[in-house]
């Protein structure tokens, strides 16, 4: 006797079913708070090395992070080839923060002498003018403290640095030569610990030559913000495109919302399972998108559009072609998963991971959220 689902859209129990994703998203939204960020979105550094090695990538990653004390390295065999992808170290993103700001307010100190020297010359020809006088004042104040942050922010720098250039002084005769021995500190600090980690590698895997690529904390804030920038206008661009196909706001919520939530329980589980969010796993998260898009409008076209048996019957149906579909993608990306984690491939470790997590939500997310949240309009309407 062959197995069948029972219809779950005759019950009437429409809205206790749509309380199951609200569950699932609301524990996503919790759970996202402790998600991580890879290299390539919090910064770190690259090396591709010219090697052949014997040993496996989990190999190399556990004994750079228990020999060396490298935290959580990402590493990627390939033939003749081996790249190494570890995090930010703390005291140069520290510092690298410090120099930054250093920057900033050298250029401001700049600015206020400018000022200043202008209302000066300005005074100079007309020494009772009140106002000149208040803003030469307020130009010299600011250069003033602008001064005594870039003096700040040097001595911040340094100590971040202490680790690899130990106690230094400073030329802080004026402004610039506080800025030269601020830049010079930090690139000799960085040049330190690309020679520390180098040797510490070479140890572990011997390679011919080597490249080495620096992801500065602010390039990563950049690729986060336009990642997020491109999530958002995807987000916008369907929200219109269903729009326009159902030309109604309940069909369109609907569709919506289970993208997002897919994409929030799947940004959950990430945290969960320590995936961390990088640029793979926003390529993962575009898939989903897609994925659940699909699935909900071509549900709410059949319970909406067309016109055989009744709404529920047709709910049915769509839930009976969906489960097939999303089952078998799970199975794929499971495989896909297991292989990666246990080769340590983490690009396609990430984007399983993403998939995965995010289709197993959407089993919930459609047919117990979407498809209860269209068939309640429908019958409405019908009505």
């Amino acid at each position: 006797m062959a197995f069948s689902l029972p219809n779950i859209y005759t019950h009437k129990n429409l809205k206790f079913m749509i309380a199951v994703p609200l569950v699932l998203m609301l524990l996503g939204i919790y759970m996202s708070q402790y998600l991580v960020l890879d290299s390539s979105l919090s910064g770190g550094v690259s090396l591709t090395l010219q090697a052949n090695t014997t040993l496996s990538a989990s190999q190399i990653a556990s004994q750079l992070s228990s020999r060396y004390n490298i935290p959580a390295p990402e590493v990627q065999i390939s033939t003749g080839q081996v790249l190494i992808t570890v995090a930010s170290n703390k005291s140069l993103s520290e510092a690298e923060s410090d120099l930054l700001l250093l920057y900033q307010y050298h250029a401001n100190y700049t600015q206020y002498v400018l000022n200043a020297t202008n209302y000066k010359f300005a005074l100079s020809k007309d020494q009772s003018n009140q106002t000149l006088q208040v803003l030469y004042a307020h130009a010299q104040q600011g250069a003033n403290s602008s001064y005594a942050q870039i003096n700040n922010y040097l001595g911040l720098e340094t100590a971040a640095l202490r680790p690899f250039i130990g106690n230094v002084s400073a030329n802080r005769t004026s402004a610039d030569s506080i800025l030269s021995s601020a830049q010079t500190f930090y690139n000799n600090a960085s040049a330190k610990y690309q020679s520390n980690l180098v040797s510490a590698i070479s140890n572990v895997v011997p390679f011919k030559s080597y490249s080495y690529q620096d992801i500065t904390v602010l390039q990563s804030s950049y690729f986060l913000q336009q990642l997020e920038t491109i999530i958002i206008v995807a987000f916008i661009l369907i929200s219109i495109i269903v729009f326009i196909i159902f030309r109604s706001v309940v069909p369109s919520f609907a569709v919506v919302f289970g993208a997002a939530n897919d994409m929030i329980v799947a940004i959950g589980a990430m945290a969960l399972f320590k995936i961390p969010l990088g640029v793979a796993s926003i390529g993962g998260l575009l898939m989903l998108l897609g994925y659940s898009i699909d699935t909900d409008v071509l549900t709410a076209i059949r319970i909406l559009k067309r016109h055989e048996g009744t709404p529920e019957q047709r709910a049915y149906g769509s839930m009976k072609t969906g489960l097939t579909m999303t089952l078998t993608a799970i199975v794929s990306f499971a495989v896909l998963f297991s292989i990666s984690y246990i080769e340590y491939v983490p690009t396609y470790y990430e984007i399983a991971g993403v998939v995965l997590f995010g289709l197993i939500a959407d089993l919930a997310t459609t047919w117990l959220g979407n498809a209860s949240i269209i068939l309640m309009y429908a019958n409405r309407k019908n009505k």
